[in-house]
């Protein structure tokens, strides 16, 4: 099997489901709620994902098997935008990928493309400091969330299987996050799409682009006690096909994926674990799980 030998919808799935470049659209529950202005915080992200096409797809190879691992880290400065709270996050990462197949295996390491984030309230969010916040009872809100993706990571021409994207992306969301009882517990929803710009160097000189994918999510949260909670959720994701010099990979999202998550403060840094997996799609359409870990905590 050689490199170039890969079908392109392989490669075209890839880039169109994996998470590496759809973090944007899977907002975990609480991923929005308010923190006190004129600080910053770290987050680190260890993710795990799986990506399978479905054995009756019309791809060129179906039942290929994509496997990824990741680790992220993000900063986070919330500062007074006006009387309201707002933020601006640089994240980046490494990755590692390996695609499986009745070919083959193909595997690719590297860094992912860069990120910032830019948060603003647009209601219900009040730009209060430390010392106030503690004292603060949690309100319904919700903001406007706009990352942007850099084609900065590790990125080969002629591989069929990268890490970086060689292309940018934008990914607009907008939250509204309610709270019936002071905080115990969280409705949260999110609506959102990410838009790409073309690759003209993908595996060599075609020219790789791809519809806007968007994701609708909903969240049910509540405290375990005054340090846990525990949340439900699903995603739905849809459109993102992809189409190499404007020939349709035929690779739509078009499914549900329901998600769990628990998360614990031990001293000032909290954890979080999650998983959600594809639970109803097309015939066609791939399906994605993850796993993830999150470790997250004031920096000043």
């Amino acid at each position: 099997m050689t490199r170039r030998g890969i079908p392109l919808g392989i490669v075209a799935v890839l880039l169109a489901l994996f998470p590496i470049t759809a973090r944007a659209q899977t907002a975990p529950a609480r991923d929005f709620l308010n923190t006190p202005v004129n600080a910053a915080r770290f987050f680190l992200d260890f993710i795990n994902t799986t990506t399978v096409t479905a054995p009756e797809s019309d791809l060129p190879l179906p039942n290929n098997e994509a496997l990824s691992g990741l680790g992220v880290a993000t900063i986070l400065y919330s500062y007074p935008l006006g009387a309201r709270y707002g933020g601006i996050g640089l994240t980046g990462g490494r990755g590692t990928v390996r695609v499986k197949s009745g070919a083959g295996y193909l595997d690719a390491s590297g860094f992912t493309d860069p990120a910032i984030s830019i948060h603003a309230n647009i209601f219900g969010a009040p730009a209060l400091r430390a010392d106030q916040f503690a004292s603060a009872i949690p309100q319904t809100s919700s903001g406007f969330h706009l990352t942007i993706n850099a084609p900065l990571g590790s990125y080969d021409p002629a591989a069929p299987v990268n890490v970086g994207s060689n292309r940018w992306a934008f990914a607009p969301l907008v939250n509204l996050s309610i709270t019936p009882d002071k905080g115990a517990s969280w409705i949260d929803l999110y609506a959102g799409g990410r838009f790409f710009t073309n690759n003209n160097s993908f595996q060599g000189n075609k020219q790789l682009s791809q519809d806007p994918l968007g994701a609708l999510t909903a969240h049910y949260s509540h405290n375990i006690g005054k340090k846990m909670y525990a949340s439900i959720g699903v995603y739905y994701d849809f459109g993102g096909e992809t189409f190499v010099n404007h020939v349709p990979q035929h690779d739509t999202a078009n499914g549900f994926r329901p998600g769990v998550a628990v998360s614990g403060l031990i001293g000032a840094i909290r954890l979080v674990l999650r998983y959600d997996n594809t639970a109803s799609t097309p015939n066609a359409a791939p399906t994605n799980g993850l796993w993830s870990l999150r470790i997250a905590g004031p920096l000043f």
